[in-house]
């Protein structure tokens, strides 16, 4: 699975820097939950990429935060693949 994961999506308090920020987006626990179900359902993370990360030091702080997340799925989802 290739994971995309576009900063716009989140609410605009957590990265208010964003090229278009949408009211009413996702919350930080709600995003992180999200990307967890990807592992509890076996998912393979084979790649990922962030997108639309603005050049602010909170926004900047937010997407690192959010690479290391997507970073953290690939490798241990690579670790759950069954190998012959």
């Amino acid at each position: 699975m290739w994971i995309t994961f576009d900063i716009d999506g989140l609410d605009p308090t957590l990265c208010p820097g964003t090229g278009t920020p949408v009211p009413g987006g996702l919350g930080w626990h709600t995003a992180m939950a999200l990307l967890d179900g990807v592992a509890a359902r076996g998912h393979r993370v084979v790649g990922f990429d962030l997108t639309e990360v603005g050049t602010g030091a909170w926004d900047l702080n937010v997407g690192a935060r959010v690479l290391l997340k997507l970073a953290t799925l690939a490798l241990t989802t690579q670790r759950l693949e069954t190998r012959p």
